[in-house]
This record gives C-alpha cells, sequence and structure tokens, in this order.
C-alpha cells in the first residue's frame, strides 16, 4: 500500500523522503484530502522513434510489414526537417504518456541523432539511442554509409547505442565493424528471433551458424550491455547462452501479438536466469502507455496458460509495475532511475486515478489505465506539461495509409 508521505528535490535529484505531514508547508503541497499518488516515471527499454506514426497498419507479418510500412516511414527521415519534427512530436507524446526514460533506435542518417540530442535540450527525457545499422535487405536510401558515429552529448541526457537492425539486414562485415566499436560503457540494441520466417532467413543467410544467437556472439555482440528485442523462437542452447553472457532480453508483448509474432516464454526467461526488460516496440506495438505494455505482458502469460502452457507462470501486477519502472532502468544501466531513493532522479509522476487507494491499486492502475491519471510530470527535477502539438500531421496520415495500401 502507497504510504502518505513527501519528498524533497534539489538540483534534479531526490534529497529526502518523509512518511506522514511533510515537515514544513512547500509550494507544491496538494490537497491532503485527496492526496495524490507519486511514483516514478516510466521507462520503456524498446522503440522505435520513426515508427510513431505507423501505429496501427495491420495484415502482415513482420517482414512484409517492414517493406511495405516502415522502411517508407523511415526514408522520410532523409530529410532533416522531417526527422527533427517527428522526434519533437515523439518527446511530446512519450511526456504525455509518461514515459521519461527510453531506449530507441533512430534510422541511419546521423541528423536523426542529432535532432534527438536537441530535442533532449529542451525536454531532458533520459534516452539512449542509435542509428540503424544495415547494408543488406532494405532500400539504399536506408543503407549504413562511413558516416556512422558513436557519438555523446555533454549536455542533454542522451547517449548513442550501437543499433544493428538485426541478422536479416546486417552482412558479417557490418557486425564485425559493429563489434569493433563496442565501448566498455556502449550499450548494443538489436532484434532477434522475432518471427518463424525471420529465423529462416537468418538460417539461410547465416548457414554455418548452428543457430540465430551464434550469429551475434560469433561477432563478439552478446555482452551484459545487450538489448534483444523480442526473442519468441529460442531453443534451450539459445536461452542458456544468453543467460551465460548477461544479455537483457526486452518483452513486447503488444507488438508480438500485432503482427502475430508468437507469445514470448515468460517461463524459459526465468528458468534460465535471463535478465528481461519491457517495451513498446512502437510501432508494432500499439500503445506508447507502458502500463497497458504491462498489462499486455500479462495476458500475454494468461493465453499461453489457456492454450500451450497449463502451468505457465503469471505475473502479477507489482511484477510488471516493477518491470516498467525500477527493473527497465536497471537493464538500461541507470541505477538511479526508476524508483523513489534519496540520490536518484527526480523524474517522477503525480496519479490521481479516480478510484479509492487500496491494497488492489496496482492492477487497477494497470487494467484501467488512461494517460489522464498523470495530473503533474517532473522530468530532471521541472514540471513540464505535455504540448498540445503532438499528433501526427495530416502529411504524415496520408504518407502512412499510402505505405499500408502500397502494392
Amino acid at each position: 500500500m502507497p504510504k502518505l508521505g513527501w519528498l524533497s528535490i534539489a538540483h534534479g535529484r531526490i534529497t529526502d523522503i518523509g512518511f506522514g505531514t511533510a515537515p514544513e508547508a512547500t509550494a507544491n503541497s496538494f490537497d491532503p484530502a485527496h492526496p495524490p499518488l507519486i511514483c516514478p516515471g516510466f521507462i520503456d527499454a524498446h522503440l522505435h522513434l520513426p515508427q510513431i506514426d505507423s501505429i496501427g497498419c495491420d495484415g502482415l507479418d513482420l517482414l512484409d510489414w517492414l517493406d511495405r510500412v516502415i522502411f517508407p516511414a523511415e526514408l522520410r527521415w532523409r530529410d532533416p526537417a522531417i526527422a527533427a519534427s517527428q522526434v519533437e512530436s515523439a518527446y511530446q507524446r512519450l511526456l504525455r504518456s509518461g514515459t521519461l526514460g527510453f531506449a530507441a533506435f533512430l534510422t541511419s542518417h546521423f541528423h536523426g541523432y542529432e535532432a534527438t540530442v536537441r530535442s533532449g535540450y529542451k525536454l531532458p527525457l533520459r534516452a539512449i539511442v542509435g542509428q540503424v545499422l544495415m547494408d543488406r535487405n532494405g532500400p539504399p536510401g536506408l543503407m549504413t554509409g562511413d558516416t556512422t558515429k558513436l557519438a555523446k552529448s555533454q549536455r542533454a541526457r542522451v547517449s548513442c547505442s550501437l543499433n544493428p537492425r538485426f541478422a536479416v539486414s546486417c552482412s558479417d562485415e557490418m557486425l564485425q565493424r559493429t563489434a569493433k566499436r563496442i565501448t566498455d560503457d556502449a550499450l548494443i540494441h538489436t532484434h532477434l528471433a522475432e518471427s518463424k520466417r525471420e529465423c529462416d532467413l537468418v538460417r539461410q543467410l547465416f548457414p554455418n551458424d548452428p543457430y540465430y544467437t551464434a550469429v551475434y556472439e560469433r561477432h563478439g555482440l552478446l555482452t551484459s550491455r545487450t538489448l534483444l528485442a523480442h526473442a519468441i523462437h529460442l531453443s534451450d542452447d539459445e536461452w542458456i547462452l544468453i543467460a551465460k553472457r548477461q544479455a537483457v532480453v526486452v518483452h513486447c508483448p503488444t507488438a508480438n501479438v500485432f503482427l502475430q509474432s508468437g507469445l514470448f516464454d515468460l517461463d524459459a526467461a526465468q528458468r534460465h536466469g535471463v535478465r528481461l526488460a519491457l517495451g513498446s516496440d512502437i510501432a508494432a506495438g500499439t500503445d506508447l502507455a507502458m502500463p497497458c505494455v504491462a498489462r499486455a505482458m500479462i495476458e500475454t502469460a494468461k493465453v499461453r496458460r489457456m492454450t500451450v502452457a497449463p502451468n505457465a507462470h503469471i505475473p502479477t501486477p507489482a511484477d510488471a509495475w516493477q518491470l516498467i519502472t525500477m527493473g527497465n532502468a536497471d537493464a538500461l544501466g541507470w541505477p538511479d532511475a526508476g524508483r523513489l531513493e534519496i540520490g536518484a532522479a527526480a523524474d517522477l509522476l503525480i496519479l490521481q486515478p479516480p478510484f479509492e487507494i487500496d491494497q488492489r491499486l496496482i492492477g487497477r492502475l494497470i487494467y484501467t489505465w488512461r494517460d489522464d491519471f498523470i495530473t503533474h510530470r517532473m522530468v530532471a527535477g521541472d514540471f513540464r506539461a505535455p504540448s498540445s502539438e503532438s499528433e501526427p500531421s495530416p502529411e504524415t496520415s496520408i504518407h502512412r495509409r499510402d505505405a499500408e495500401n502500397a502494392e
């Protein structure tokens, strides 16, 4: 149960926590008759910023969806103005949904990273982002050139990751070049075994590797700083290898169902002691709000129990809530995020749900979530209100429909 209490914040961090009545009145006190909830901001461990206006293009499997919907959308980032506008819109929409930290794919265009850093100056969400690395099985305008950089921002709360798209779009040469750029603090962010058709294609492209995960292992890309999105179709040997390397598997339940890729085996991940995170995977995922992703995680486990695994473990709402806050923060290497602790970053949400606060609070939040439960958002110690100009433009909407209907 939540406790009545207070936080003290200075210089963007929590400096004190107490329970009961605050020692002195402050400018940000709230009505004691209707006390709000204070919780850490949500953290999304896997999404694609260039795809944020492509949600809901249904009826295709992963590879066809990439060809007909996503690659056309990402090609628009060749125009720096479009990239900048879409990044700024994405930041506002993430803020509105309560996501105050995330790990994301961009496109291969370096100006997209620069636009993300500029948005991070204006709205300092915490972010780890990377240019897409790919050199085959995609349009020429998305292939990675020699200008790809592992850049660092000194002022914005944005750092840069290495993001090979997935084995289907990366040759051995591309994976080797990626491995040579690994540093001690570099996060590697990629996809693994999302669909059966993808896995079949990887076997054709890398016939000498015994299984999909071995492709990344052979190139030294499996580390404790590696995020592997999806990981649906894995053998026991692959689970064992991922656990040995302490890589993080990012479960993306809404995306897995939307593209009908499969149902993630949470039991296998837990049985092998694999580190786990949770991601929206926008735009294959259908909702930016991480409580909705948490709900989908629980529902996926329930479906597996009702269909293929009668003894499947079903995570509790508290388990799922922990993942979208502290769990994801730890997976991204942010020990000072996603928690209410002295010294933690003051990235906070103030909630006023329309129901009584009782012992079933977390479940009720997850299953009835609306973004308007959030009354205030604090980013790095400052209250921030989302802009009203954060919806996709008519031009973007028209483009999305054209891509969806393309022959």
